[in-house]
């Protein structure tokens, strides 16, 4: 009785809403399986990048720190023999780009999903990201300006025009190098800064069980720059205090008995 008045012709506009509700549910499906799809490429993809942002930041925070000592110590050096009227040969300064790898940072940069780089990390690099390009643009300049000295001859009579003007020459080159050298080091200061700030919001999302590896893979990697076991203790407690000294032993231990195991 039921299904003879369904199909009755009266009850045709019955037929067009179950046939609607039919559309509505299948579309509605369709859009859950798509975005719960696009969810998952969002959280791989986001994982991936804040990932290999780790490694990158990592390396930037622990390089930039030494060449920013260095730089000042060579800095302070320079300026001494300045000071005294005099200057060095700094012709063998010269930087072979690309110097540095941020090529995620430049790829989270370009991202346009806020759910993969929300727009607190998106500063964060940003400002990482000008440092980069000022102390590229600096090593730039001080190759130029390491060009530029010009050797004179132990036989030129220090009299003559010749003589003077190549030496005022070197000697004002030498104070543009210093300057420069100067600049290296407050720029690299500040990349190295830029870095160890952006490093917490990456931690995270991270999570702390997988920042920790990473954290444990780098040191591995890095162990082979001290020269005894108690350095490596200093150096890894610098950057990473959150490592015991007996983790940081082992991890020592165990990069040299791997480094041993590879040259056998």
């Amino acid at each position: 009785m039921f299904l003879r008045k369904l199909f009755n012709s009266e009850n045709k506009f019955t037929w067009v809403l179950i046939d609607l509700l039919i559309v509505i549910i299948g579309v509605y499906c369709a859009f859950l399986i798509q975005s719960e799809a696009e969810d998952a490429k969002n959280a791989k993809e986001k994982d991936r990048v804040v990932t290999a942002l780790k490694y990158e930041l990592e390396a930037f925070r622990f390089q930039m720190s030494g060449i920013s000592q260095g730089m000042g110590n060579y800095s302070k050096r320079l300026s001494s023999v300045l000071q005294q009227g005099n200057y060095e040969n700094f012709s063998d300064y010269r930087f072979i780009e690309p110097q540095y790898d941020y090529q995620t940072i430049q790829y989270a940069l370009s991202l346009q999903s806020s759910e993969i780089i929300d727009f607190e990390l998106y500063n964060l690099l940003q400002s990482l990201f000008v440092e980069i390009k000022k102390i590229e643009h600096v090593e730039r300049l001080i190759t130029e300006t390491s060009r530029r000295y010009r050797t004179i001859p132990s036989n030129v009579n220090k009299e003559t025009i010749q003589y003077k003007m190549t030496w005022t020459e070197n000697y004002d080159n030498f104070d543009r190098f210093v300057t420069l050298i100067t600049d290296r080091s407050g720029i690299s200061a500040r990349v190295a800064e830029a870095s160890a700030g952006a490093l917490p919001l990456i931690n995270e999302r991270l999570g702390q069980k997988k920042s920790r590896a990473i954290e444990k893979q780098l040191l591995m990697e890095n162990m082979d720059i001290a020269r005894n076991e108690q350095e490596a203790v200093f150096i890894a407690k610098q950057f990473f205090p959150n490592f015991s000294e007996g983790e940081i032993r082992e991890l020592y231990q165990q990069a040299n008995q791997s480094d041993s195991t590879q040259s056998e």
